[in-house]
């Protein structure tokens, strides 16, 4: 950690220009690469850097990719689903019970149109529910003033906080095979982001998306945007709704697959990567008559960890493009734009 790392609050339009000068050397896709992570729980060193390679290849050219071999039990993801349904089926007075307004966190509740992740939109039609790291009790970041360490919010639903942290400690450990595959595609050591990790921030959102029958330029599922974190891991139910946006200014569908998980390049690592690893812009467009639920996790180091452009990723004809920047401080000033608060 960097003790004297400057805080730089990001805006979306200076994200969006960086990512639209790295897009325009980058060659155009059709379709989302898939990686599969079997070999980086159990494979020689050789094995795994043949995952890493795969995984390079697809932040180099897409920012996306869909996951397999990633170890996570499927009840532990139905049940995961099962729980955000049941959250959002509760009366509306029970979900603003447990509203994001009551956290300095930015954690709970957020109703329909009270997000906007593209300013240019009226507002996100989505419902969601967010929660971080749920600290030990007794532990003194709980109520401290550090952004990704506090309290989460829970409703009175029975066995909803018991399935939603499994499912955030699945997310974990998936994360955790993850930062290994993305250290060795970087030519680091593998370990390279353990140290970074003692309190990471790590958001877990649960989403709805309500039935839009017809399509309004102005308000879309999400508008879009690039994710702030390091990286994020997507699940998603059977409703077909990402798009991602590549080179040549077309929107890629990215249909769900069963059993598989979908991984994106966050802002803070193509900061880390000197623009190499794409931050690729996306958005949810559930056009249809039935709602659609996701689940994304937001994987982040520490909230004090600084990211620096690495050397192997800089050059005197490359050099770094971004100063040094807090993790935590970073993702805060990029949530609170989203949600209009400062």
């Amino acid at each position: 950690m960097t003790e004297d790392a400057p805080i730089l609050h990001a805006r979306n339009a200076s994200r969006l220009v960086a990512q639209a000068e790295a897009a325009a050397i980058a060659p155009p896709f059709e379709q989302v690469p898939e990686v599969d992570l079997t070999r980086m729980g159990k494979g020689e060193l050789v094995e795994r850097r043949a995952v890493a390679a795969q995984l390079r290849q697809a932040c180099l050219e897409v920012g996306f990719f869909y996951v397999t071999g990633h170890g996570v039990d499927p009840p532990v993801v139905e049940a995961a689903f099962e729980a955000t349904k049941r959250f959002f089926d509760l009366p509306d007075e029970e979900k603003v019970a447990v509203s994001i307004l009551h956290s300095d966190k930015l954690r709970g509740y957020t109703g329909l149109l009270e997000e906007n992740t593209d300013p240019d939109n009226a507002g996100d039609l989505h419902e969601a529910f967010d929660i971080g790291l749920e600290l030990v009790p007794g532990d003194p970041d709980a109520d401290g003033d550090t952004y990704g360490w506090g309290r989460n919010q829970w409703p009175e639903l029975d066995g909803f906080r018991t399935d939603v942290l499994a499912y955030y400690d699945a997310m974990r450990a998936l994360c955790g095979r993850l930062y290994g595959a993305f250290a060795l595609s970087l030519d680091l050591d593998e370990d390279f982001f353990t140290d970074k990790m003692r309190k990471p921030i790590g958001e877990l959102r649960l989403l709805r998306y309500p039935a839009q029958p017809e399509r309004r330029d102005d308000v879309l599922g999400i508008g879009a945007h690039s994710d702030y974190d390091v990286f994020t891991v997507l699940a998603t139910d059977e409703h077909e709704a990402l798009e991602i946006l590549n080179p040549a200014g077309d929107w890629i569908r990215v249909p769900p697959r069963t059993d598989s998980f979908i991984v994106n390049v966050g802002d803070l690592l193509q900061r880390w990567t000197n623009d190499l690893y794409r931050s690729t812009v996306h958005r949810a467009v559930n056009l249809g008559d039935q709602d659609r639920h996701s689940i994304p996790f937001f994987s982040n180091i520490d909230p004090l960890e600084t990211v620096a452009v690495l050397e192997s990723c800089q050059s005197e004809e490359r050099p770094a493009r971004y100063p040094p920047v807090l993790a935590g401080p970073y993702v805060e000033a990029c949530m609170q734009e989203a949600y209009g608060v400062s």
